[in-house]
């Protein structure tokens, strides 16, 4: 309000400054939770690179949304020590992972981008989500290919790996959920 009385913007505006505000706090809420996490388990690093090289594929290669903020929040919740939790506890099998990881990057190669339901991606959009995903799986298969075979740095691949993965399987869950929708 103080905005709108003070002619800072119109009051025609207020509602998307309003959606706006929402936004950047659930984006914040989100990442301070996820820092909490990574240090409540001992592995700040680990959840940041994974939360990092995370959004910035989900962000173009988009996938699968929930219909609430506090439905997407609890998923990130869930998510991010279940993740952790494979980093600290699952063995590294470089066959294993650069199966799974090398399969990943052709889903998101095939299938990306995958629009929202509630907020479809117009031609130019889609052209350009299409294209900047593409070159961050390329980026990512890249810094995969790097941490794993030529530094054997395992636990840096596998985060990236999981990243790979995590946002592949919301682009099949999205993927599926429009075609069903569509299909309704």
């Amino acid at each position: 309000m103080y905005a709108i009385l003070n002619n800072y913007i119109k009051q025609e505006q207020y509602d998307e400054y309003v959606y706006a505000l929402e936004i950047i706090l659930n984006i914040l809420i989100t990442d301070i939770t996820m820092i909490i996490i990574g240090l409540a388990m001992g592995m700040i690093w680990e959840c940041i690179l994974f939360w990092l090289v995370y959004k910035i594929l989900r962000k173009y290669c988009g996938g699968y949304h929930f219909s609430t903020s506090l439905k997407c929040y609890l998923s990130s919740c869930i998510m991010c020590p279940v993740v952790l939790a494979v980093v600290r506890y699952v063995p590294y099998s470089m066959t294993v992972w650069g199966l799974l990881t090398l399969t990943a990057l052709i889903i998101l190669s095939i299938l990306s981008p995958v629009e929202a339901a509630n907020k479809p991606l117009d031609e130019k959009e889609q052209r350009i989500f299409g294209i900047t995903a593409r070159i961050l799986i390329i980026i990512s298969a890249v810094c995969w290919s790097v941490t794993a075979i030529v530094f054997r740095q395992l636990i840096l691949s596998k985060i990236i790996s999981l990243s790979i993965i995590s946002v592949a399987v919301f682009v099949i869950a999205g993927k599926m959920y429009l075609t069903v929708r569509k299909h309704n």
